[in-house]
């Protein structure tokens, strides 16, 4: 694994789930899974990044086939007691343990912007080699330019023609722009293979 990778995992095993502010995600999510759910063809979903569960819950709620993977083995601990009926595993954005056209949805709230754009590039190419074709790819990344550390996590802020040349890059369809969610902080973006 990289350094920024390992430094990554060992802060998430350290922080848990206090390593995220997790309010505006949450807000984000409620607003945009409607869209998310509806643009479907079928209910086995993703949720990459998933941290401590709560995204997967709620995708869980909407009677979606649901499993998690995240980096952290704590997180993955918090995320089993607090979801059943969900598989949980621990796995790096950049190597997805999961077949070719496995998932109708792929669902990435507030976990991509932890990685360099290289490294997204590769996560951005297993999400399409991973997702069926017209599945669906939902993602928040932070608003910006230039990379970061908070607590020693990596963090890297995009701007929306970035994200967009990446995702055309990999064989995502063109979209026209990042959604509107009303955040200053993140910009979101619904995708299809």
């Amino acid at each position: 694994m990289d350094d920024y990778v390992v430094r990554n995992k060992e802060t998430f095993n350290r922080l848990g789930s206090a390593a995220t502010d997790a309010a505006e995600l949450m807000r984000i999510a409620t607003q945009v899974l409607p869209a998310f759910q509806m643009l479907l063809a079928g209910g086995r979903v993703l949720d990459l990044g998933c941290g401590v569960g709560h995204d997967s819950l709620r995708l869980k709620r909407c009677k979606l086939e649901v499993e998690g993977l995240d980096i952290s083995e704590v997180m993955l601990a918090e995320a089993k007691k607090l979801v059943e009926g969900v598989v949980f595993r621990q796995g790096d954005f950049r190597a997805l343990p999961f077949d070719d056209a496995s998932f109708d949805g792929i669902w990435a709230n507030g976990s991509l912007f932890y990685v360099n754009p290289n490294d997204l590039k590769k996560t951005l190419s297993e999400v399409y080699r991973t997702l069926k074709p017209g599945g669906v790819f939902f993602a928040s990344y932070l608003k910006g330019e230039g990379e970061f550390f908070a607590d020693s996590l990596y963090h890297r802020r995009y701007q929306p023609e970035q994200l967009q040349e990446l995702y055309q890059d990999v064989g995502f369809k063109p979209f026209d722009r990042p959604l509107d969610t009303g955040s200053e902080v993140f910009l979101s973006i619904l995708a299809v293979k």
